[in-house]
């Protein structure tokens, strides 16, 4: 029993110190993509392979699609993603993030001052579709509130021919200040090695209370 115990406490702190290597490159591999030089997108053969990268794209926004995502704002404000199409003309659609924006300017007449019109080149990170949450709600396609970005869903709901396998997240602010950009969270929780090390101290205190167990057997 005391051999099974601590194999299986061994085992566990084991794995976490392994679980930390893997999240701790993964980590840097985001920062890394983030903080180096923008590239054009049109220069990167496949978007989906290189997340978080910053790139260039030229396009129109077209504003008459607009995509309401319930979230908080880096400072912890609530609000909303506003996710319209950037029409490209050599890479297609695609749905663009186009930052945050709090409660009380949903209705676009509160952002007339804030919207972007024409075409532009615009800043921004690649991002890969994620997948339902296991707390997530389902979207709610007919109330135009969107949890995670499905683009089959929104190319139902837009009526148009959309990019799949990844969207974009602007990394500038609207004009006028809004929407605000760069809200991509580079950085993941990462308590691996605190984990590691509660398992390996309780097969520590295991240990010990053998020792002592088998000491004052002895000593009778």
């Amino acid at each position: 029993g005391f051999i099974f115990a601590l194999t299986t406490l061994l085992s566990l702190s084991a794995w976490q110190f392994k679980r930390l290597e893997w999240k701790t490159g993964l980590i840097n591999e985001r920062v890394s993509r983030f903080e180096s030089k923008t590239t054009s997108l049109e220069s990167i053969e496949m978007p989906s392979e290189f997340e978080f990268q910053r790139v260039k794209v030229t396009g129109v926004l077209l504003n008459e699609y607009e995509l309401f995502m319930p979230a908080l704002s880096k400072n912890g404000n609530n609000g909303y993603h506003i996710l319209t199409i950037l029409k490209s003309s050599n890479l297609g659609n695609i749905i663009y993030d186009t930052g945050w924006i709090p409660l009380k300017k949903r209705e676009k007449n509160e952002r007339i001052n804030n919207l972007m019109s024409g075409e532009k080149e615009f800043e921004a990170v690649i991002r890969i579709p994620g997948r339902k949450g296991r707390f997530q709600p389902d979207n709610d396609v007919t109330g135009n509130f969107w949890f995670f970005v499905d683009p089959i869903q929104i190319q139902n709901f837009t009526k148009l021919k959309l990019e799949g396998t990844f969207y974009l997240e602007s990394v500038n602010n609207g004009p006028n200040g809004y929407p605000l950009g760069n809200q991509t969270r580079i950085y993941i929780r990462n308590n691996h090695l605190q984990y590691a090390l509660t398992w390996l101290m309780i097969a520590m205190g295991l240990i010990g209370v053998f020792f002592a167990a088998n000491i004052k057997r002895v000593k009778k």
